[in-house]
């Protein structure tokens, strides 16, 4: 898989890895996240509503990152998974009460509450999509000056909580290998954390 920068990491990885150890990895796994959620917002915001327009620049990144064909095809089962959650219209509107301007204590909180009980694929693409529809609500308001704000919250909760798992798993690889098992039920339950936090912040 390329990297944030559009350069192979194959080999690089493995030697950057032996010297440097799983903290590099885990920086690489979180840069090439970085790209993920970056093309995983414009395919999604492309199907929801093909009249915005979208780019990686627009995002924070590179006009060619995320032409890598592993990239595409990690992107592509992200986006399965997150079929789920898209087609259930109650979900959808609970997510939409986290509003874009939110505070960075607001979103980690949401963020915490997702993986409060684990993590498994079903919940990264959680996050991802909680993401997406701040950047969504960003980008329909001309708020741009968010965007980065909100993928910079994604990128640090990733680098903090998740991207060890992510490198235990494989790495982003690995959600072809366990997709099955979750697809539905941990997906639905994961965003149930979203909804438990959103209304707790906003009853307080």
């Amino acid at each position: 898989m390329a990297d944030a920068n559009g350069g192979e990491r194959g080999n690089e990885n493995e030697s950057r890895g032996a010297a440097g150890g799983e903290d590099v990895m885990d920086e690489v796994i979180t840069e090439q996240g970085a790209v993920l959620l970056r093309r995983y917002v414009i395919e999604r915001v492309t199907v929801e509503d093909p009249s915005v327009h979208v780019s990686h620049e627009d995002l924070g990144g590179r006009a060619h990152e995320a032409e890598d064909p592993q990239i595409k095809e990690v992107v592509h089962q992200l986006l399965k998974i997150a079929d789920d959650l898209h087609k259930n219209a109650e979900l959808q509107h609970l997510i939409s009460t986290v509003q874009a301007n939110c505070a960075q204590d607001v979103f980690m909180t949401v963020a915490r509450s997702i993986f409060e009980d684990g993590i498994n694929w079903g919940r990264v693409v959680a996050l991802f999509h909680l993401a997406y529809r701040l950047i969504y609500q960003a980008l329909t308001q001309n708020h741009f000056d968010i965007i980065k704000r909100i993928i910079s919250w994604v990128l640090q909760f990733m680098k903090e909580n998740i991207s060890a798992w992510i490198r235990q798993q494989g790495g982003w690889e690995g959600i072809f290998r366990t997709v099955s098992r979750w697809r539905t039920v941990s997906f639905i339950a994961a965003m149930a954390f979203i909804v438990a936090a959103v209304y707790w912040r906003r009853t307080r």
